[in-house]
Order: C-alpha cells, then structure tokens, then sequence
C-alpha cells in the first residue's frame, strides 16, 4: 500500500529540514547537527511576537549569548537565527523571543502559527560577540532594543546563577511602556537582585518619565559608568551608532560589544 500522501509530505519536509540544519550545523563547527525539541509554552505579549518555550529531547549545550537556528516543519529548509532568553536551566528548557516581520517567513509562522505540541529543530549554538568574558568582573551596561533583548537577559540570568559582586544595568528600549513586551519577567529580576538596576527607554510614550523618555543607546550614555564593559543588541540603526557614541564618550574598544552579524 502506497503511503498517505500527508506521510509522504511530512518525510520530505523532515528531510529538507534535516539538510537545512546541516548546513548551519557545517557553519558552526563540529557535533550534533540539530536537536528535536517540543514547543511547550507559547506566549503573545503583543501581536508581533511570541515567546516559545522548547524542551529539546536532548541539552542543547549553549552558553547566553549565543544564538542558534531555528527551523519548522512548517516551512521546511528555512530557518532563522534567535538568541536563547535563559541562561541554562536544570530542566534544559529554552525561551525564545520572536518578533513577525514582513519579509520574515519563518519568523512570521513561529509567531502566527506555531503551537504547543509541535516540534522544532534547533542547530548548534554559535558564538556573537556577546559572551561573558569569564575572566573579568567589571560592572556591565546592557542595552536591548526590541527582541535584542533576549540574549542580554540570558546574560542577566548568568550573573544572579553566580553573583561575583559586579553591578549590572539593562537598558530595555521600546517605543512606548505598552511595547516592554517582557515586563513581567524583568520586574521578577530586578525584585530578586539588589545589584540589578532595569531602566525602561521609550522613544515614544509622552507619559514616560522625563528620564526614561528617549532611544535606548541615549539613555545607556546618561548611565554610562567608568569601568563598565558595554553588551548591545537590538536594531540595526541602533548598533550603528553604537560604536562611534561609545568611544566619543571615551570607552575603550575593547570593551564595546556588538553581535556578529550572520545568517544560516
């Protein structure tokens, strides 16, 4: 008996899917070229982004910081690289932020689409430029913009898993208080860490603080410290300026960082 021609389809897009991560896996080096996880969460803060929660079958052996790329059978042998919102957890589970954009076909099924239940492939992590130097404890300057937030909370969660006495400040910006797609989470951080101070930047909300009015890199220079290492990950505007306004206010190159940019 011939098989049923859904059968038919669902091994082809595993297929295309499986060589797809391959690919990215031959990009990030050597080991497991993907890993079968389960959407158990997915959560809808606004109605362009999703926050899925995945347990992969395996530990995904990643560090914050790091991305990794995403496929759905869904549109199988396409796949799109996000930044893990945790840092690892006894459970192994993994938070994703995902915003919809117009030319974002796996972007825009991972928001409007995917559901509890469902499986993913995930490739293997990659390093962006935004890892912790393990060797250093200076006090840390985050700046998010959008979904850029993810991989610095991650880093967030990696200091309060080993308090070493640095300070940090995250710098989320959005346009208004209603766009803070991750309130909840971020108020939870700040209530349980002391050396955690969280500064919204709203670009356009004219009920918002005369000191949290304005984009996101503008208010992380007002609370520029000396001595701080500076982590930055958001729009492509926003990393542009990035780097010249640092070092006119005199921070060492060296300790700018900036995520690489690559595709799968």
């Amino acid at each position: 008996m011939d098989a049923p021609p859904l059968t038919i389809a669902a091994e082809r897009a595993l297929y295309r899917a499986t060589h797809a991560i391959r690919r990215a896996a031959a990009q990030a080096g050597d080991g497991r070229a993907w890993w079968h996880v389960e959407v158990i969460g997915h959560d809808r803060p606004s109605p362009d982004i999703a926050i899925p929660t995945v347990r992969p079958w395996r530990r995904l052996p990643f560090q914050p910081g790091q991305a990794v790329p995403v496929c759905t059978p869904r549109l199988p042998g396409h796949w799109r690289w996000l930044s893990p919102a945790n840092a690892p957890r006894a459970d192994g589970t993994v938070e994703l932020h995902v915003r919809a954009v117009p030319a974002g076909t796996v972007s825009r099924r991972l928001v409007h689409e995917v559901r509890p239940g469902e499986l993913l492939w995930l490739g293997p992590p990659r390093d962006t430029g935004l890892s912790l130097d393990p060797a250093s404890t200076n006090g840390l300057l985050l700046v998010a913009g959008g979904t850029g937030l993810a991989p610095l909370r991650a880093l967030v969660e990696q200091v309060a898993a080993a308090p070493d006495g640095r300070r940090v400040t995250l710098i989320v910006g959005a346009r208004t208080f209603t766009d803070l797609y991750d309130a909840i989470a971020l108020d939870k951080l700040q209530c349980a860490h002391e050396w955690l101070t969280i500064v919204p930047a709203l670009s356009d909300d004219p009920c918002a603080e005369p000191a949290e009015q304005g984009d996101a890199l503008t208010i992380a220079l007002d609370h520029h410290q000396p001595g701080q290492d500076v982590y930055l990950c958001g729009p492509p505007a926003m990393l542009a300026d990035a780097r010249p306004r640092l070092r006119a206010l005199g921070v060492p190159a060296a300790r700018i960082h900036l995520p690489e940019s690559f595709t799968g």
